[in-house]
């Protein structure tokens, strides 16, 4: 969980984003930001889509560490939706969340 905390930490700063900025465009609070970046909690999946919506944000690499940062345009939404769904709920398996 560590490393997915700090990898987004990494994406806001690349976005050029304070806590608060972010928050306010995901539409979640500042604490929730910090809880993430912190390795207190994960983030959820509508925060994982909306940044892969609006910000063409890699989930493979936010969960898995794996690729770039950035997706390319021409990815489609629809695999890349059905791989973050299967990588988180592996690692919710992994952790014994249900």
């Amino acid at each position: 969980m560590e490393n997915i905390g700090i990898r987004f930490k990494n994406v806001r700063k690349l976005l050029k984003k304070s806590q608060d900025e972010l928050a306010i465009e995901l539409g979640i609070t500042k604490q929730a930001i910090s809880n993430i970046e912190n390795s207190k909690s994960l983030p959820g999946l509508l925060l994982l889509s909306k940044l892969l919506i609006d910000y063409d944000i890699n989930l493979n690499y936010i969960i898995a560490g794996i690729g770039d940062i950035f997706i390319e345009k021409e990815k489609t939404y629809k695999t890349l939706r059905t791989s973050l769904i299967e990588e988180v709920e592996r690692l919710l398996d992994s952790r014994g969340i249900k």
